[in-house]
């Protein structure tokens, strides 16, 4: 088992860069069907670079990190519920459940809780 540096709680720094960072597990599920960084940067407010960073190690921060581990919560729902080829349209369409915003701006504004909610609700199929 690799070794991890004891750190603080609520910390992610002392890790040593054994495994790969929760970050670049995180973006690995949302490129699996969000097709390029600049897609994913779109979808989560940061620059194109600032993904490339967060692939290559660099901790996103914790208001990142948390955006970055709703995507991809989000997009492994998606997966199971829509055709791969519709998972970044529906991300970036607009949506009835959020007054016409798309589920990609209510990611951006941390509201990842209201994107799974109306996930579900399409899901059952209420519609908004």
């Amino acid at each position: 088992m690799p070794a991890v540096a004891s750190r603080p709680a609520g910390s992610r720094a002392g890790t040593l860069h054994t495994l790969p960072s929760q970050a670049e597990r995180h973006l690995s599920v949302c490129r699996a069907l969000v097709p390029s960084d600049r897609t994913v940067a779109e979808i989560l407010g940061v620059s194109p670079s600032q993904v490339s960073r967060w692939k290559r190690g660099q901790d996103p921060g914790d208001e990142n990190a948390d955006r970055l581990g709703g995507l991809a919560l989000v997009v492994e729902m998606l997966a199971r519920w829509l055709p791969a080829e519709a998972v970044e349209g529906w991300l970036q369409g607009r949506n009835a459940h959020f007054g016409e915003r798309s589920p990609a701006q209510m990611i951006r504004s941390g509201r990842v809780a209201d994107v799974i909610g109306a996930i579900e609700a399409e899901k059952a199929g209420v519609f908004a």
